[in-house]
């Protein structure tokens, strides 16, 4: 007997997207954030496995390149933590400092970022060249004591499955090359496996950490027009080396100081996908990161019940043969309410199979991205590899396209408001003057200049100040 079952998830709108946000997080089983800590929220097994879909692949691209994976405790001694006297005035504020003993003396502070754990160690291993390079990475939570509005996995206290590379080279040009490895990692992550365009942009010098050369930082625009910074590649320089004392002696006994890099991401990869691809009917996952790529529904009538099941089986086992993550759902509910589930859960593909599709030896498709529903052949199964490539490579030609229309460049600071307004970003040639960069970015309050094009090209006059100007700035609302 199938039982009714008319208990279905509403999904908020878009237009809404903070509302829907959350409510996505909680009827997809990604996050339960009833957690009763601001910032910090539990993760349900579904959302766990995507995420962990994304930490295998981060785990294997990095070893496959010979960075080692280790784990630093995640309280930092205080010595630790003052070493670098400008990264601890940075922090200081949003550090959770650990008290422990009758005495409540601070022993040291949960981690914010893994410097101040990490290079002091760095600086024990570290004697000669032949120490060089060292070349690791942690996945771990971050601490911040995050005074303005948190939002599960945008703006955290806890930033959970965290990974940051650290790296230590000999040279200038070994330590530029690296760097441009660590990018190569990250638009991976971005188009490869969460279907989304890798919006890099340059960080000017002043808003990169203390002491650093540069950074590659990574930005994602999320429904409610603002932008959100998602993970960075720095160029280090030598600055955190000699404030850590992290040198070594070459073959003719001269002393030098490393090359460092640093690199990291997490969480946020996520929070950008679900708000990208979701819709008003849940998620939306791109085929390489979702736990069940196929979930076959059976159509079950009274008389037929054992052909139908037989036949999901066989599918079942076909599919799962060649590598494909597959779920027969044997719930006792309605179709009408599986096919829901399913949905709100994102899952790229749904099959259904009843009577008159066993006797026709078929199945019917419904792909979640496009809606498109399809009649396929039993025999022809092995199609389905490639079905599921191509709903991947149409979600990252469609965000793409929708990144590239949400840039509108202006040369005119009072039509920058007015962008703002549209939920887009703004685009202008800038001098590169910091006075300048700061007069565009405090126009209003809540504006956020976030880096300069990677790929400038021509000139323009700077809306501040009406010189000519090579670099292009983006200019959004930001988080």
């Amino acid at each position: 007997m199938v039982r009714e079952d008319s208990t279905y998830e509403v999904i908020k709108s878009k237009e809404d997207f903070s509302e829907w946000y959350n409510q996505v997080l909680s009827a997809a089983g990604i996050l339960d954030t009833s957690y009763d800590m601001k910032g910090m929220f539990v993760w349900m097994p579904y959302g766990l496995k995507i995420m962990k879909f994304l930490r295998n692949e981060w785990d294997k691209l990095f070893n496959e390149h010979g960075i080692e994976e280790v784990y630093f405790p995640q309280i930092v001694p205080m010595k630790y933590c003052k070493i670098n006297k400008a990264w601890w005035e940075g922090f200081k504020e949003e550090g959770y400092k650990v008290i422990a003993g009758s005495d409540d003396k601070v022993q040291g502070a949960l981690r914010p970022t893994g410097e101040p754990a990490i290079y002091p160690l760095y600086a024990q291993w570290v004697r000669t060249r032949n120490d060089l390079p060292i070349r690791m990475y942690e996945t771990v939570s971050s601490f911040r004591y995050e005074t303005k509005q948190t939002r599960p996995l945008i703006r955290d206290r806890e930033i959970t499955n965290w990974f940051e590379i650290h790296t230590c080279h000999a040279t200038k040009k070994e330590a530029e090359k690296e760097l441009l490895l660590h990018v190569k990692f990250l638009d991976y992550m971005f188009e490869e496996m969460l279907a989304l365009p890798a919006f890099r942009v340059n960080k000017p010098v002043w808003e990169c950490f203390p002491g650093a050369v540069g950074a590659y930082e990574y930005y994602s625009l999320l429904p409610d027009g603002k932008v959100m910074e998602n993970g960075s590649a720095n160029n280090l320089g030598q600055a955190y080396a000699k404030k850590f004392g992290i040198k070594f002696k070459d073959e003719k006994g001269k002393e030098d100081y490393a090359w460092m890099i640093c690199t990291g991401n997490g969480g946020r990869f996520l929070a950008a996908m679900i708000s990208e691809h979701g819709d008003n009917k849940g998620l939306i996952l791109p085929p390489r990161i979702a736990p069940i790529q196929i979930v076959i529904i059976p159509i079950i009538f009274k008389g037929k019940e054992q052909q139908v099941w037989e036949a999901a089986e066989k599918v079942k086992k076909e599919l799962t043969s060649s590598g494909l993550r597959v779920h027969l759902d044997a719930r006792d509910i309605t179709p009408g309410r599986k096919f829901n589930d399913w949905e709100v859960k994102g899952v790229p593909l749904r099959m259904e199979i009843g009577p008159r599709e066993v006797e026709n030896k078929e199945l019917v498709i419904r792909a979640r991205f496009s809606d498109a529903k399809t009649t396929m052949k039993i025999n022809d199964l092995k199609s389905i590899g490639k079905m599921l490539d191509k709903i991947q490579n149409d979600m990252l030609d469609k965000s793409r396209e929708k990144l590239k229309d949400s840039i509108i460049f202006t040369n005119n600071k009072k039509e920058i408001k007015g962008i703002m307004e549209n939920k887009k970003i703004a685009k202008m040639y800038w001098c590169g003057n910091q006075k300048c960069y700061n007069a565009l970015v405090n126009l209003n309050e809540g504006y956020e200049g976030f880096g300069t094009s990677i790929n400038s090209k021509g000139s323009g006059k700077c809306p501040n100040c009406n010189k000519t100007g090579h670099e292009e700035l983006f200019i959004a609302k930001s988080y």
